[in-house]
């Protein structure tokens, strides 16, 4: 399926590692110009001199939680690319420190408040886009329990108001032909991250995870990446203010 993406400019945040450059990996191998953002700047260079290799890709180094510094990179970086048709929001604290106010502090402001500077920050220029798209990350956490001993309490609740923000971004944003909907992944292994240190300090908890996965595995984020990429593209033009879980049906619930 052609996606209609080809020549089409994202944004996407956290764009070095995992899930968030998986995404920008496959937004860039459908033919679109995107620009990058991390704190560490190290890592921005090399995914930029990477990725670059296979297509348009720009980036800088920038604290999500500073949103003064975000908003700033959005403007400079969607007048290099030529404009924005799709942002992806994708950073986060993690829950940050666990059982802390600083933990809770520090997830809001991560993944809650630059989600919103980050999209008011880009409604200029989505409002000029023909398929303007928001696609928000968001956990199995937010909507069905998954209490891990050791963890910050904050992670779930606070992607839970971030799929609430997408639900009324979308009726908000839709009569400007602005789309925004979230992607929730469940487990996904990505070498170096929270799964591989927990196979690394809690292997019992790990192989109890990976056993309840009908597959007998955790997920690939190259395969949250692909649904991402769906819905940021014009051939989901009719889906709008959706939370998709992609967990390989690990989750209990049932979604009606």
């Amino acid at each position: 399926m052609d996606l209609e993406l080809t020549g089409r400019k994202a944004l996407v945040t956290a764009g070095t590692r995992g899930i968030g450059r998986a995404v920008v990996e496959r937004l860039v191998s459908e033919g679109m110009q995107v620009a990058l953002c991390a704190r560490n700047p190290d890592g921005v260079a090399a995914a930029v001199a990477e990725l670059g290799a296979e297509g348009q890709v720009i980036g800088a180094s920038v604290d999500v939680s500073d949103h003064a510094a975000l908003t700033a990179w959005v403007e400079e970086y969607a007048d290099r690319l030529g404009g924005v048709d799709v942002i992806v929001s994708n950073a986060s604290a993690l829950g940050g420190i666990p059982h802390s106010p600083e933990g809770w502090r520090r997830n809001f402001e991560v993944d809650v408040m630059s989600a919103v500077s980050f999209v008011d920050a880009a409604l200029p220029f989505l409002r000029r886009s023909e398929a303007g798209s928001i696609v928000q990350i968001g956990t199995i956490t937010a909507v069905e329990n998954h209490f891990y001993p050791g963890g910050g309490l904050s992670y779930g609740p606070m992607k839970a108001a971030l799929i609430n923000y997408v639900s009324q971004l979308a009726k908000e944003l839709g009569p400007d032909g602005i789309r925004a909907n979230a992607v929730s992944p469940g487990p996904i292994y990505i070498e170096g991250g929270s799964w591989d240190r927990i196979r690394q300090n809690k292997p019992d908890y790990y192989e109890a995870n990976k056993a309840r996965h009908p597959s007998g595995r955790f997920g690939r984020a190259d395969e949250v990446a692909d649904v991402v990429a769906f819905f940021a593209s014009p051939r989901a033009s009719w889906v709008n203010g959706q939370n998709l879980v992609v967990d390989g049906s690990f989750t209990m619930r049932i979604g009606y």
